[in-house]
């Protein structure tokens, strides 16, 4: 798509922005979208609730009828890996019709990912243990996940999902009037609906991740698919299968799992390709007890941390300073996010972002003590009390390298911190949020000045554990 055809795109969602659902769902800031969506971030429903967003499709009568039972059923399809879908319906915007349907804020995709470095072996089974799981989960009961490619495989919180607002029946067929991708198994084109469908698309997704390129060539007739020389020599064998022309050699999920956890790859007619009505359902459940049984099977690693595998993933790259407000990265159209004062509410200041930077002009930088030249300590010249931030071990056992977050604070005369906001983007809202949360604790030598302080808190998250050190912003 030309840089043209995404503005005129964009420009034709924006419009919508300010509109409200329903009464109940107002469209905010435009997430990002096509020609045939967009999605929109939304207020929840319930008091309190996190942000969450409303997909809306251009939709005639047809579409409405055959869209909407499917994201009803999404919604009683409750798997930890699946993204959570809320609500659903139909509206009108002056006057044309549209569905939507409402689901959990994802903080970023592998889409997104992909734009900074392909995926090492290992970080490639990281992702492939929920997503099979999920897969799994869906093909017993009958389901597909219906378009997997890195856009719809996200993140949320410290969970990795699928998203579900494509999932449909065996039985059913493509809703969507998009052409062809490389992402849809030859046997699309003659409107046959297998889990082995899944499976390719997953194949697409692996060669993807690891080469930062789609495979070409895909879909011709009989066609086998060609891997480069430099192709992943673990993951060679089970891509091929995957990206076979023929939907009975493809790997069932099952048996994928099993080569993730050592065990060979078997025969795969039989898991793959079985009729749908020889298939016993699994019944679906949204009971914690069975969610939690769910949680702690063989195919779901315990330990391991889909969100701290990529924050760590993008932890060693510079990403461009957005202003004075941390804007999330997902939300590439986004304003500026509220600042937050020291008990952790947004700042009552009107203007308050235009106001940090205004503010910033007139700090008293000349007070401070010179930048320090160390880095990666444990303590700080200019601070007199220090919080480093609390992470949670399982998130630490999953860190490779380093995850660098960089938080800019406001500082009063007496020393204590009056705002805190990210200085520059940085790879996961997680250890953001926690950085935030321990910076505003910190405390400075106070000073005989009017004038506030602008300093920056460097914290540094690594497996053997956190540092940070103050530095002077002039």
């Amino acid at each position: 798509m030309s840089v043209e055809s995404s503005e005129l795109m964009s420009e034709a969602w924006t419009r919508w922005q300010g509109h409200v659902i329903h009464n109940e769902f107002p469209l905010g800031r435009f997430l990002g979208g096509s020609g045939h969506s967009g999605a929109f971030l939304t207020r929840s429903a319930a008091p309190g609730a996190p942000d969450v967003v409303i997909k809306l499709i251009p939709a005639d009568r047809a579409l409405a009828e055959s869209q909407l039972p499917r994201w009803k059923r999404a919604r009683g399809t409750v798997h930890p890996h699946l993204l959570g879908l809320q609500h659903s319906g139909g509206c009108q915007l002056d006057g044309l019709p549209y569905i939507y349907v409402v689901m959990e804020y994802a903080d970023q995709t592998l889409s997104q990912l992909l734009q900074s470095r392909a995926l090492t072996d290992d970080e490639a089974r990281e992702m492939l243990r929920p997503t099979l799981d999920a897969l799994a989960f869906l093909h017993g009961q009958n389901l597909l996940q219906g378009q997997l490619k890195p856009e719809n495989i996200l993140v949320v919180g410290d969970q990795l999902k699928l998203a579900s607002d494509t999932i449909r029946r065996v039985t059913e067929g493509r809703t969507s009037a998009r052409g062809f991708t490389a992402y849809d198994p030859p046997e699309a084109r003659h409107s046959s609906s297998f889990p082995a469908g899944d499976i390719w698309a997953l194949g697409v997704c692996l060669f993807e991740a690891l080469t930062r390129r789609p495979p070409t060539g895909l879909g011709e007739p009989g066609a086998a698919v060609a891997l480069p020389n430099d192709f992943s020599p673990a993951f060679r064998e089970i891509v091929t299968r995957c990206l076979s022309p023929s939907p009975l050699n493809r790997p069932s999920a099952t048996e994928l799992m099993a080569w993730i956890r050592g065990q060979p790859v078997g025969s795969t007619a039989d898991a793959t390709m079985q009729p749908t009505s020889e298939r016993a359902p699994t019944r679906i459940t949204s009971h914690p007890a069975a969610l939690e049984a769910a949680q702690s099977g063989p195919s779901v690693t315990k330990h391991s941390n889909p969100r701290a595998w990529i924050a760590a993933m993008l932890g060693g790259i510079a990403i461009l300073a957005l202003g004075w407000a941390g804007v999330r990265l997902v939300r590439s159209h986004g304003i500026p996010a509220p600042l937050l004062g020291p008990n952790g509410s947004p700042s009552q200041t009107p203007g308050a972002g235009e106001a940090m930077a205004a503010d910033a002009r007139k700090y008293d930088s000349s007070v401070l003590p010179p930048k320090s030249s160390r880095s990666g300590l444990a303590t700080s010249p200019l601070a007199l009390h220090e919080v480093i931030p609390d992470i949670s071990e399982s998130s630490r056992r999953t860190i490779i390298g380093h995850i660098k977050v960089w938080i800019r604070v406001i500082v009063d005369q007496d020393g204590t911190v009056y705002a805190a906001t990210a200085d520059r983007m940085g790879p996961s809202r997680y250890f953001q949020r926690r950085a935030i949360e321990a910076a505003k604790q910190w405390t400075f030598p106070p000073i005989e000045t009017q004038s506030r302080r602008l300093l920056q808190i460097r914290f540094d998250f690594s497996r053997g554990g956190t540092t940070g050190r103050a530095v002077a912003l002039h």
